[in-house]
């Protein structure tokens, strides 16, 4: 029994070992000198491959009765589709644009014409099509036409002659929104999802947006094009990727690694774009805050990280605060401080957190202190108008002291009680 295990296990190395050599050679088809041949050559030899694939893949399933084998070799045909739509979208576009930026020979492809073009688009659509719906009915029979339909639309994406800068960013993203909204519709939780060959279907959906994002690595980009793309893939990351799996621990692991490409992309725009539009470099208010308000926000999505992201949260937002009123000590910068801080306790007061209130407190007391600080110099100016508030603030606060010091001083103790209990 125990051989037979082996066996099978062996049966499972070379099957990997196989599709790796599969992938080798689809490869070898667009980037091992297959230029020589012309673009209208290479596109139908590469057609030709991924049909022989397929009609392979159908011959192990319907005479030799492999039906893991033949799986398999649906699903590099499947694969292969999408770099098909990438070939004749590189069509497209030498027709619209001579711009091919750092593209090796090998992956630029020319047509003599619209005529061509159409020609080679109708024969990948009619040729590749029922391939796709016979690739996803071997992985997720029961999703096959949703599947196909999705990744069909997702390739057609690759069609489109955009290389740079928010277009091309705007594209990727509805793309790959897309394809993660349909499966967290209509196939996560499903039993087949859930298997090995329903998982290899899923992912299979977001190969095009790979292949988007791949190619406009080649281009050159703006500093805003690649902060805005790292932060808005990362955000569709943190939103979309635990979807795929059930336990909160793995979901909370994938929601803190797409937390790197949005701290990625927000450092480039905020230290990189930024300074080559305002005039005040690295400003805190700039830099930190709007990071800190970002990972607020996640903090309400997270899937049980909640509280950590809240933390560092609230300690970037108490540097940004501190800093600007260090390097920038205007009246604004206080009241913000004091408007802050105040959201901020009762934030922490909410979820029972003294890492977030006590950094609220701490701005509190700063974000007052310049306010002392600014009444002084207010004071030199005009001291009667000083003197007149001051007197009306203690009189109010002295009045309110003598009704309610009783119960605030019950409120504190109670407070101090209940914090010894927060995270």
């Amino acid at each position: 029994m125990e051989r037979w295990m082996d066996i099978q296990k062996l049966g499972q190395l070379l099957r990997w070992m196989g599709s790796l050599l599969l992938l080798g050679a689809s490869a070898s088809f667009m980037l091992e000198g297959w230029q020589n041949f012309g673009s209208q050559l290479r596109y139908y030899l590469f057609l030709g491959y991924l049909l022989s694939l397929a009609g392979l893949g159908i011959l192990l399933s319907s005479r030799v009765k492999e039906d893991k084998s033949a799986r398999t070799l649906l699903a590099l045909a499947v694969a292969g589709i999408a770099a098909q739509y990438s070939q004749l979208g590189a069509m497209i576009h030498s027709m619209v644009s001579a711009d091919n930026g750092a593209l090796p020979g090998s992956l630029l492809y020319d047509a003599a014409g619209w005529g061509q073009i159409a020609l080679n688009g109708a024969a990948t659509v009619l040729l590749l099509g029922p391939i796709a719906l016979i690739g996803f009915s071997a992985l997720n029979r029961p999703q096959a036409r949703l599947l196909t339909g999705v990744y069909l639309l997702a390739c057609s994406s690759l069609l489109i002659p955009v290389r740079h800068g928010l277009p091309a960013t705007l594209v990727l993203i509805a793309v790959a929104t897309l394809t993660l909204w349909i499966d967290s519709r209509f196939v996560t939780g499903t039993t087949v999802g859930g298997t090995g060959e329903g998982i290899i279907g899923r992912l299979l959906l977001l190969l095009p947006s790979g292949i988007l994002a791949a190619r406009t690595a080649f281009y050159p980009q703006s500093d805003l094009f690649i902060g805005m793309t790292s932060l808005l893939v990362g955000a569709l990351f943190f939103e979309m990727l635990p979807r795929f799996v059930k336990e909160d621990t793995e979901k909370s692991r994938i929601q803190a690694l797409s937390t790197a490409p949005m701290t990625l992309g927000w450092s480039v725009i905020a230290f990189q774009y930024f300074p080559t539009v305002f005039s005040t470099q690295g400003a805190p208010l700039m830099t930190l805050l709007p990071f800190s308000a970002l990972l607020t926000a996640l903090s309400l999505r997270s899937s049980g990280g909640g509280a950590y992201y809240r933390k560092v949260a609230s300690m970037l937002a108490l540097i940004s605060l501190l800093a600007q009123m260090g390097t920038q000590a205007i009246l604004l910068s206080s009241f913000l401080c004091v408007a802050l801080s105040t959201f901020m306790i009762f934030a922490g007061f909410r979820y029972q957190e003294r890492a977030v209130f006590s950094a609220g407190i701490v701005g509190l007391i700063f974000g007052i202190g310049y306010h002392l600080r600014f009444a002084v110099q207010l004071y030199a100016q005009s001291p009667w108008a000083l003197l007149a508030a001051a007197g009306i603030l203690v009189l109010l606060s002295a009045s309110y002291l003598e009704k309610h010091a009783t119960r605030m001083f019950g409120r504190l103790v109670l407070l101090k009680e209940e914090m010894k209990a927060w995270r």
